[in-house]
């Protein structure tokens, strides 16, 4: 039997999602939930041009998606600019009985001591509510720079220092909102970005070294943002 699957955003890791969950048979598609009004009504097939119409029109309301009684949610919308709102998005839907696949907010790949417990607690509260489950991770956070350094690791002797990079170009990068509003890209000089504000690379990329930590036994005295 098809598993049940509502898409949430359909940018450009959505996009892969959701042509995956409407050509594979061992998915059934049952909503679409976008950001804007300009995608609202528009077939699930158009959004990814697949051609062939699902009967799933697209819709901004989480109520209405919901409302499909979904067994999972791939959630894919954009989150670092829209955090506490994603969270609550997240909360809704583990209420509900759903489970999540996500993609973001990166930080909840590894969320202890990533954020206080008060943000953790009302999305344990809801899964255990809604006898459900969230699973969210990526590429980094998820797998460059923390699963693969610990899968490496594991075959040394002995380890005196961890260095991790992430080197991307982003000549091609395809997103407005994390190249100029996240990142700073075309800003002047003396603006300093979302990014680089006090806290911000310590929620986003701590998750990496808390994780690095505790898949190598080792207690932390601190993350120092350089």
């Amino acid at each position: 039997m098809a598993i049940r699957v509502a898409q949430i955003g359909t940018g450009n890791v959505g996009a892969h999602a959701l042509t995956a969950l409407i050509t594979n048979p061992d998915f059934e598609l049952t909503a679409v939930w976008v950001s804007s009004d300009a995608k609202a009504g528009k077939d699930a097939a158009e959004l990814v041009g697949h051609g062939e119409p699902t009967g799933i029109v697209a819709t901004t309301d989480l109520d209405e998606v919901l409302a499909t009684k979904p067994q999972c949610v791939v959630y894919n919308a954009m989150a670092d600019n829209r955090l506490m709102e994603a969270l609550e998005d997240y909360r809704r839907i583990l209420a509900a009985g759903v489970n999540i696949v996500g993609s973001g907010p990166v930080f909840l790949q590894w969320p202890w001591q990533v954020i206080p417990d008060e943000m953790i607690k009302p999305l344990e509260d809801a899964a255990r509510e809604g006898n459900s489950s969230i699973y969210v991770n990526g590429i980094d956070p998820g797998f460059a720079n923390d699963l693969l350094p610990l899968a490496l690791a594991g075959t040394c002797q002995r380890i005196e220092q961890l260095r991790c990079m992430e080197i991307v170009n982003y000549a091609t990068y395809d997103s407005a909102t994390v190249m100029f509003d996240v990142m700073g890209f075309g800003k002047p000089m003396d603006e300093i970005p979302m990014l680089l504000q006090p806290g911000v690379l310590s929620i986003g990329w701590g998750s990496v070294v808390r994780q690095l930590a505790a898949g190598l036994g080792l207690e932390l005295d601190g993350l120092e943002e350089m």
